[in-house]
């Protein structure tokens, strides 16, 4: 608690408002694909969100130079009121009086720009705040916080995607208002880099602002191998949660029955509850050895629990997968997380960040072609393109951490 008290008041509310984000975008995000399925059928809702993941791409290069060269607080508030807007009419659009797809994909594909393009600023604002005398303390708090938020988050979506969506929602729109006010009053105005009018619009400076970023090897190995890593936990969200939605056969247990859509919510739980209650005792454990050892340990247990979590319909079977695959992903994230903070110059925040960002719509597109490629493929077939993107994945990162001098 002493190392939370040393944090100044900008990374104080930055923690804090994305844990409300994070908790409520978690209980409706996942359950997008549902929804779409539900209302429109499987290849529209592939097709909607591979598409929606290609408009964010260069989106998020865009935000990451935005936030290099224009005042944070002002950037991060014109988008929370974007986000707030949009998030209202996509609960509008799923109530009966006012149901309606244009609308809801409208508003949702304005949303998830925005998302995207919010994601380098709040980033770059973090790491701005950050002091050497909590530097160690931030990031397993900010884990260990996410993971909470994300546990409650799912629990709640789970609920709500029974009972009443758009009620879910509109809490969404209300809790992204809240952030927007607590930001407006204890956001500090930051300093923007002293550029002219003509400099700031000229694509070619965009361009340039980059340069260093795609230059650095190392950086650009680590995203593109953990993007391939997040892969596994974003298709569990839209690939897996169909499959599970129409093949899984419905058990009883403790007198609850569980469906595909419950056992979807169960197996997402299972992953964030043992990370946020597990997290530190398994750290203590794994320091025991040696940090290449560390990381081959975490990446083995994360591809085996992801790769079978692909293909298996046993509750059971389901959950001590995803147990795997969590142990996995509590053991090589904070190295990876670690990793992207040290090789992050201070004046190339916004552009590193950004490129971070798109190694997540890297993942985001390989997750939701997995849902095209699932109306091909046997479940088999899937099973064998989740483990190569996952072998892939934990190659490149073991490479980008352990190799340094010839990479």
């Amino acid at each position: 608690m002493s190392s939370f008290n040393l944090m100044d008041t900008t990374l104080k509310i930055r923690l804090i408002s994305n844990f409300f984000q994070q908790l409520i975008t978690t209980a409706f995000i996942p359950f997008i694909a549902l929804y779409l399925n539900d209302m429109m059928g499987t290849k529209f809702t592939g097709i909607f969100l591979v598409t929606l993941v290609l408009i964010n791409m260069p989106m998020g290069i865009l935000g990451g130079y935005i936030i290099d060269v224009f005042s944070r607080k002002k950037t991060v508030i014109i988008y929370q009121i974007i986000m707030t807007t949009s998030l209202f009419f996509m609960g509008l659009s799923l109530t009966s009086q006012f149901e309606n797809i244009f609308i809801f994909c409208l508003s949702y594909i304005i949303f998830s720009i925005i998302w995207g393009l919010q994601f380098p600023a709040m980033e770059a604002i973090i790491m701005d705040a950050i002091t050497p005398e909590v530097e160690n303390f931030v990031f397993k708090f900010d884990y260990w916080l996410e993971n909470t938020a994300i546990a409650l988050g799912m629990l709640l979506g789970g609920v709500f995607y029974y009972t009443n969506k758009s009620a879910l929602i509109f809490l969404s729109s209300l809790i992204f208002f809240f952030v927007l006010l607590s930001l407006w009053k204890w956001l500090p105005n930051s300093i923007i880099v002293n550029k002219t009018n003509k400099e700031i619009y000229n694509f070619s400076s965009i361009i340039k602002s980059y340069k260093q970023v795609f230059k650095d090897k190392r950086y650009a190995l680590l995203i593109v191998a953990f993007s391939l890593l997040v892969t596994a936990e974003l298709s569990t969200s839209s690939y897996v949660a169909l499959r599970l939605q129409e093949e899984f056969n419905s058990v009883s247990f403790m007198n609850f029955t569980i469906d595909g859509v419950r056992m979807f919510s169960l197996v997402m739980i299972t992953n964030t509850v043992i990370v946020v209650s597990m997290s530190f005792l398994i750290l203590k454990v794994s320091s025991m050895f040696s940090n290449k050892a560390i990381l081959i340990i975490g990446l083995s247990l994360y591809l085996i629990g992801y790769t079978n979590i692909t293909h298996l319909n046993s509750f059971y079977l389901l959950i001590l997968a995803m147990a795997i695959a969590a142990i996995g992903e509590i053991i090589y994230s904070p190295i990876v997380q670690e990793q992207k903070y040290k090789l992050i110059p201070p004046d190339k925040r916004g552009s590193y960040s950004a490129i971070g960002n798109l190694g997540f719509n890297l993942s985001e597109l390989l997750a939701r072609l997995g849902i095209i490629l699932g109306t091909f493929l046997s479940v088999f077939g899937m099973t064998v393109y989740m483990l190569l993107i996952l072998l892939m994945g934990s190659i490149g990162l073991y490479l980008a951490i352990h190799f340094k001098r010839t990479i």
